[in-house]
């Protein structure tokens, strides 16, 4: 193969040279959250400098309150109140609400830093304990609403993959109910959990409101959900050292093709 071969051969192979995808994962272990605090950011990627995930809670937040288990924190809190059927408890993000009806609702937001030039994608998170009761003094109907991603372009929306379990169901695009009354751990704990992903579309951030459904009293009592640990992947991006030696062979390339027509 002569030289000049060789340079186009690697002007060729340099762009496919990129940044190796590698799983970042939120976890609720390894973090802090002050007690009822609504917005908190995290550095949990160890290849980039500076916080990459942002966690924000708005809405009716006056309606947020504290966790019925002891030492009954206010929340949002990071908790071990919840199991999800994985056999032991788990420490997740939990929010309680006492809704004063079915119109207030919370919303959870997450964002991913912008160095994320392309983004990211195969987020998963896992809702624990979406559920139902009407018992006398206890009524309310967990439901996630207006579950959304937005693409990095910042204009498009992107649709979520949504799993429910035995106790919930999807009730409508985007919309997941509470319908059997879930124990928080233990056996059956599983049963109130809703996964929500979105495969391999690049986004931004995504976001999901909690309320009480239309299956309950005017006026909703106690409730409450655990958000579990977030995990995503960075799109990959081409390597810039790459870039630069690309262009470099590209020159090169063109310098030494000229001098050869003017050989022949």
């Amino acid at each position: 193969m002569s030289f000049l071969n060789r340079i186009w051969r690697s002007v060729l192979i340099a762009p496919f040279l990129i940044a190796t995808a590698h799983a970042v994962t939120l976890d609720w272990d390894t973090v802090s959250w002050t007690a009822g605090s609504l917005n908190n950011s995290y550095d949990v990627d160890p290849a980039r400098p500076g916080n990459d995930v942002t966690v924000t809670i708005s809405g009716d937040t006056p309606q947020l309150t504290l966790e019925t288990v002891a030492p009954n924190p206010m929340t949002p809190a990071i908790t071990t109140d919840f199991e999800g059927g994985l056999g032991t408890a788990q420490n997740s993000l939990c929010l309680a609400v006492n809704l004063a009806n079915q119109s207030q609702s919370v919303t959870v937001t997450i964002n991913f830093s912008a160095q994320y030039t392309l983004g990211v994608q195969n987020i998963s998170l896992t809702l624990f304990d979406v559920d139902f009761s009407a018992t006398t003094g206890n009524t309310f109907q967990d439901q996630l609403r207006s579950i959304t991603a937005t693409s990095v372009d910042g204009v498009t929306l992107v649709a979520p993959t949504i799993t429910t379990s035995a106790n919930n169901t999807l009730s409508g695009p985007g919309v997941v109910d509470g319908i059997v009354s879930t124990v928080d751990t233990g056996p059956g704990s599983g049963n109130g959990n809703v996964t929500i992903s979105f495969g391999s579309a690049a986004i931004k951030s995504f976001t999901f409101t909690y309320g009480s459904g239309s299956g309950t009293v005017a006026d909703p009592t106690y409730q409450h959900i655990g958000l579990s640990d977030i995990t995503f992947t960075p799109v990959p991006e081409i390597n810039p050292a790459w870039t630069a030696v690309g262009s470099c062979l590209l020159a090169a390339a063109l310098i030494l093709r000229h001098s050869a027509k003017f050989r022949k």
